[in-house]
């Protein structure tokens, strides 16, 4: 599986005080990885978990999987955040 880096790259309005350049990072089976004395938004994590183990297995997907069409998703807030998920 994929090691992911997963970074805020547009703050709109952010309560949870994220800024542009915050990250994390999923490794190996799962397990999420936050710099030390960084916290997350659970609402921002929770629209963001379901897409993850996906992005993880993007090289064993068709082509035409829809999975391989997007880089960026946002949180809840239509006016929130944007993160861009790339392969570390």
């Amino acid at each position: 599986m994929d090691e992911l880096k997963v970074e805020v790259v547009e703050v709109k309005k952010c309560g949870a005080r994220h800024r542009v350049g915050d990250t994390f990072y999923v490794r190996g089976e799962g397990i999420l990885e936050f710099p030390e004395g960084k916290r997350f938004c659970m609402y921002a994590l929770n629209s963001l978990i379901p897409f993850l183990s996906s992005k993880q297995r993007e090289r064993q997907l068709s082509a035409d999987d829809w999975v391989t069409s997007y880089e960026e998703l946002c949180c809840p807030d239509p006016n929130g955040i944007v993160f861009r998920i790339t392969r570390c």
